[in-house]
């Protein structure tokens, strides 16, 4: 099964203020990203906080999710069932197959470090269970284990493994990237390298919620060949949402904060203990217009 090829949005995960699951938020936030140019949905990603949730929780996230998507039929749909162990993740795929979700995004394991041969184990493990598609995530700041294009290669090799989302930016890394799976995969590229990417041939991006129209927007802007506009859009949407990245303090806090203002839906806080800048919605408010103006 291939995903749609366009822009798919990493949802965050909206709470109260006394940190419980905001469903309604949740429900519009879907509907959001699906109006401003999202051609999928992926339900408790990193910045949807799947690891803070119990099982119950990111079990009705998923539902959430799915039957917001279903109201647009063609909407791409995918689960987060990353966990710590290859098990832990087996078991969210099997609930997220049985919903019917159309793929599965899967993060290697991410609290005891792990070699090549494990995380290999682990994909194969996940992808040979035939539950769903695998979108191999390489976001090597937070599982603490890096993806070089050569071992992603051999990843595209395992049956099922149908998609990989990419964050880092480097076009040397990219570039190998590229080259060394060959097209057995789909490549989707992070908002702040999605121009190359899409040069390069992506497939789309999975974008954080709060970077869906302007990537929409410059996915476009290439299709038309307006390749001045795709450009001055990919540099203001990285002025606007600055590379801090997993490794920053505050990184997380800052997405909802970030979120709750381009959206206009309240996200909420992250959960303890983990906040934002006291000052993050003010400088973000001061540098949103000049994105808005190109999209």
């Amino acid at each position: 099964m291939k995903l749609v090829h366009g822009i798919i949005a990493m949802l965050v995960t909206p709470f109260t203020d006394d940190f419980r699951l905001n469903e309604e938020a949740l429900r519009r936030e879907v509907r959001w990203a699906l109006e401003n140019g999202a051609e999928g949905v992926v339900a408790a990603p990193s910045i949807g906080e799947f690891l803070h949730l119990n099982e119950s929780e990111r079990v009705r996230v998923f539902e959430i999710v799915l039957e917001e998507a279903r109201k647009r039929p063609g909407t791409s749909t995918v689960a987060m069932t990353s966990g710590a162990t290859t098990l832990e993740t087996l078991h969210y795929a099997r609930i997220a197959g049985r919903m019917g979700y159309d793929a599965q995004q899967v993060i290697p394991p991410y609290y005891w470090r792990c070699g090549e041969a494990e995380v290999e184990r682990h994909f194969r493990m996940v992808a040979e269970a035939g539950e769903l598609p695998v979108v191999v995530y390489h976001n090597p700041a937070l599982s603490k284990f890096t993806i070089t294009p050569k071992f992603a290669g051999r990843l595209a090799s395992i049956e099922n493994v149908t998609a990989f989302k990419e964050v880092l930016t480097d076009l040397q890394h990219l570039e190998a990237l590229y080259d060394e799976v060959g097209g057995r995969a789909d490549i989707y590229n992070t908002f702040r390298a999605l121009l190359a990417g899409l040069m390069l041939g992506a497939a789309g991006g999975f974008i954080n919620i709060f970077a869906v129209p302007a990537a929409a927007a410059l996915n476009r802007a290439l299709k038309a060949r307006d390749f001045e506009r795709a450009e001055e859009i990919q540099r203001r949407l990285n002025r606007c949402f600055p590379r801090g990245g997993e490794e920053t303090l505050g990184h997380l806090g800052t997405t909802k904060v970030t979120a709750s203002v381009v959206t206009g839906i309240e996200m909420g806080p992250a959960r303890p203990p983990y906040m934002a800048p006291a000052d993050a919605a003010e400088r973000l408010k001061l540098r949103l217009p000049a994105l808005m103006e190109v999209i």
